[in-house]
């Protein structure tokens, strides 16, 4: 098997639209439920990349299995990618990383 292989069969099906939000820092709004989803489908909060861990290891593989269960693997990794995607953003500006020219 190879790459080819893998990632053939499904590379033209659509995938599920994010259904997460990334709650911000000091939002002082009403909570929802896609605020909790983005924190169980953001890895970042159990220490990946730059992020101190906020919820221990096994809380949050716990609560990313009973999720992926309840709303399927593919929902939760679009959610993950989509919440991956935008706390690097933010981590690249929090830190004044250069941009790329």
């Amino acid at each position: 098997m190879n790459l080819t292989d893998i990632f053939a069969d499904d590379s033209e099906k659509p995938l599920p639209k994010p259904n997460a939000v990334r709650r911000l820092s000091g939002d002082e709004g009403p909570w929802n439920p896609e605020h909790v989803r983005g924190i169980i489908c953001n890895p970042c909060y159990a220490g990946v990349g730059p992020y101190p861990g906020l919820v221990p290891e096994a809380a949050w593989v716990h609560a990313a299995v009973r999720t992926i269960q309840e709303d399927g693997a593919e929902q939760f990794l679009v959610n993950m990618l989509q919440m991956l995607r935008e706390s690097f953003e933010h981590a690249h500006l929090q830190f004044g990383e250069a941009e790329d020219e």
